[in-house]
């Protein structure tokens, strides 16, 4: 249910091959969030495809590892992902930015590019990049926001700004 007070971002069926899973992020709107505040995520799909992903998602808590995390636009983190059922998880991103000591300018700057860049694509960079998840070659993204129309694109994902991965979900 959308709430009047939150924007939604879903993207349905990122993965290659796959199109029963996909993922929603929530914002609430309002005054300005505490920049440490969690910002959850759902993802959802079939079951056996979620226990796949469940698995590459726990990664994402240790994206450090794979990630040069001290790169402009790398300041967040996300949580260890937390089954809801078998066909539901949810996680959250952080926004680091802020995070003590450091350049205040490189910090300014990755705060702004962590409420800037919608969080759907560090999720699927991520994928990518973390978990070397091969996603579709357009991904379809939609906003909602309470009573306002929803709004649909869609984006080849070279415009998202990452390679691609040589995993597909549905093969793991």
């Amino acid at each position: 249910m959308v709430n009047s007070g939150d924007l939604w971002i879903k993207v349905p069926g990122p993965f290659w091959g796959v199109d029963t899973v996909g993922f929603s992020v929530r914002y609430p709107l309002g005054p300005d969030p505490d920049p440490g505040s969690a910002v959850p995520f759902l993802v959802e799909g079939d079951a056996p495809l979620m226990g796949k992903l469940g698995r590459m998602l726990r990664l994402f808590s240790q994206r450090e590892l794979f990630v040069d995390c001290e790169e402009p636009g790398e300041a967040y983190s996300w949580s260890e992902p937390i089954p809801l059922s078998d066909q539901l998880v949810v996680m959250s991103f952080r926004d680091r930015s802020m995070d003590g000591g450091g350049d205040p300018v490189r910090a300014v700057r990755n705060r702004l590019a962590n409420q800037l860049v919608p969080l759907a694509f560090p999720f699927l960079r991520d994928c990518v990049r973390v978990a070397r998840l091969r996603l579709d070659g357009l991904i379809s993204v939609r906003l909602v926001a309470g009573s306002q129309p929803e709004i649909e694109l869609s984006l080849p994902l070279e415009k998202i700004g990452v390679g691609n991965g040589d995993r597909s979900l549905a093969e793991l």
